[in-house]
């Protein structure tokens, strides 16, 4: 990569951090990872999860255990640390997206498109 380009690509980066969505995004996570019961139920939806699909592949299909992860993720929508965190990363990926949207179209490439293949 040309020295220049590096320069301007970090100098991008930098401006992105002092971006409102990207701050909010930040508090946001520090907020949900000092959540403990949000982080509780995120663990013990990942074992869920797994337990789920491990019986999956083998041909099993456990309904309590779809239950149960059912149940374990309205308790995660219902947290507010979870609500806020996910409403930050959502915005914060909608500016990403401006960005990708603004080089794709200067340099008349679709980047989102050659990326999704």
């Amino acid at each position: 990569m040309l020295d220049v380009l590096r320069e301007k690509a970090i100098a991008l980066a930098d401006e992105i951090t002092k971006l409102e969505e990207y701050v909010e995004f930040l508090e946001c996570e520090k907020a949900l990872k000092e959540d403990e019961v949000a982080q509780q139920l995120l663990m013990d939806f990942q074992q869920k999860q797994q337990e789920f699909v491990a019986k999956q592949m083998s041909g099993e299909f456990d309904q309590d255990l779809m239950n149960e992860l059912s149940e374990i993720q309205s308790k995660l929508s219902a947290r507010e640390s979870v609500i806020n965190f996910i409403e930050a990363y959502n915005k914060l990926l909608t500016t990403l997206a401006e960005v990708l949207d603004l080089i794709s179209e200067r340099i008349n490439v679709n980047l989102a498109e050659v990326y999704r293949r």
